[in-house]
């Protein structure tokens, strides 16, 4: 793949941003597949959202993003609706969209897997108008995103999550919500919502297996239920693949759901916490064009 003009992205606080030296031999690679190869590096949150729209507006063929699933989100967001392609180099704690789509997890080898990749058009979802890559999830893990120490996190990595789950997973409880979508309203109590786009759940698990990311859908998981018990329940039917066949989850699919909770609930974006309760959640079919690999 031969690229007029790049732009790499770098998030230098990724749980697994690469060293100096392995960093200088990704540059090479980019480097020798971009006539213009530019660089830029983030130092807050939305700042990648920048960079890429004004990669994009400079009419760039790729905006290449080392750093975690967060980064990620943000430069598509930056780039919904362009003919620039994001391609990712994961650096972060799970980097779960490297996962969904084969890239490989180490940023050197997937540069190179990226500059032989190839284009696709691929779809995002939008909670109240906040984009999203991988998922859109409410109630539990969002709680948990939002009591997550950053500095834990960027330090300790996936352990940190599962620490601060435990403690909040003995204190949280259900939430009355009434889901509408197309085939009508459902009326529940939930622990969890996940809108996703992506099968891939933390890396660990698919949370939603029939989730594709060009089908122009969206799949939603509610797990019901009020306390503690029932979060430890299913927790195990998740890890062991059983959870769809719960009672006490609804999986749906669809283009727009609009979700009205009882209360102000928590809500994440590709693992990073939002201060909304997001009202309507949708689809945007074939909205970004994303290099993967090849026969991805």
């Amino acid at each position: 793949m031969k690229l007029k003009a790049a732009l790499l992205i770098l998030n230098p606080a990724a749980h697994n941003f690469p060293g100096p030296r392995r960093l200088d031999k990704v540059k090479e690679v980019l480097a020798q597949h971009a006539c213009r190869l530019e660089e830029r590096v983030t130092g807050g949150p939305g700042e990648a959202t920048i960079f890429a729209r004004e990669a994009a507006a400079a009419g760039m063929d790729a905006v290449f993003v080392c750093g975690g699933d967060g980064t990620l989100r943000e430069a598509a967001a930056g780039l919904i609706g362009s003919e620039t392609a994001l391609a990712f180099l994961p650096a972060g704690t799970v980097n779960v969209w490297a996962r969904e789509v084969g890239i490989p997890l180490d940023p050197l080898k997937a540069a190179l897997a990226a500059v032989n990749g190839q284009r696709r058009l691929v779809d995002v979802g939008q909670a109240d108008g906040h984009i999203f890559l991988l998922m859109a999830g409410m109630g539990l893990d969002a709680q948990i995103t939002h009591r997550l120490p950053l500095r834990l996190k960027r330090w300790t990595g996936a352990s940190a999550y599962a620490v601060t789950a435990a403690w909040e997973a003995l204190r949280w409880r259900g939430r009355g919500l009434v889901i509408h979508h197309q085939g009508g309203e459902t009326r529940c109590r939930a622990l969890m919502v996940v809108a996703a786009n992506v099968r891939n759940y933390a890396g660990l698990v698919q949370l939603a297996p029939e989730a594709q990311i060009a089908d122009g859908l969206l799949d939603l998981c509610v797990f019901q239920g009020d306390g503690l018990m029932e979060s430890v329940a299913h927790l195990i039917r998740v890890a062991i693949g059983r959870h769809l066949y719960s009672e006490k989850v609804i999986y749906l699919q669809g283009r727009r759901f609009q979700l009205d909770w009882e209360e102000p609930t928590p809500c994440h974006l590709d693992g990073d916490p939002i201060p909304i309760s997001p009202r309507i959640i949708e689809a945007l079919p074939s909205s970004l064009w994303a290099i993967v690999p090849a026969q991805t």
